[in-house]
């Protein structure tokens, strides 16, 4: 019998690799107008949301779970960027979003994927019985590694369908399937 924490495992990192994969169909080949091309004044772009998905990723697994710097300042990310925030594009205003420059394809994903193999490392050394564990407890006592996991696997799937709505608004096929 295969252990649970191996089934458990492999769902989580194929969750994150499926999505991933359907981000990267969705985005690769985009210029640098599609990225930037919001439907309107308060809606996001494509570049917008690709960065926040890895922020969010990047801030969950990094500086909330593991408490080591974000592969956004620690890698170098917000001088490629031109863009220096511990913000995450989570609550921020019209305004705020507009400030975040939309980098090249290759820039963005060059950051996601170094999120992303970040997030890898540490599923790897994961104690599957800590997945109940607080990490924060002090600030966010319902978030457990558990919880955390998930939301990352629903938030990429939830931008996934805005992207690709967007690539319907400006004319573009769909990417999936």
């Amino acid at each position: 019998m295969v252990p649970l924490e191996v089934t458990i495992r492999d769902f989580i990192e194929e969750a994150l690799a499926t999505a991933w994969d359907n981000l990267n169909k969705a985005t690769i080949g985009l210029t640098i107008e599609q990225l930037a091309w919001r439907p309107s004044p308060q809606a996001n772009s494509i570049g917008y949301t690709l960065w926040h998905i890895g922020r969010v990723e990047d801030n969950f697994i990094q500086r909330f779970i593991t408490r080591v710097d974000e592969v956004w300042a620690a890698g170098g990310w917000q001088e490629r960027f031109g863009y220096e925030t511990r913000g995450i594009g989570t609550g921020f205003t019209v305004e705020e979003t507009g400030q975040v420059p939309v980098a090249s394809i290759d820039t963005l994903w060059g950051y996601l994927n170094e999120v992303r193999g970040r997030t890898l490392g540490y599923m790897k050394e994961l104690d599957w019985a800590a997945l109940t564990d607080k990490p924060r407890a002090d600030r966010f006592p319902e978030w457990s590694i558990q919880t955390i996991l998930r939301q990352l696997i629903a938030h990429s799937i939830q931008h996934l369908g805005e992207i690709n709505y967007i690539r319907g608004l400006m004319g573009l096929e769909g990417a999936l399937g």
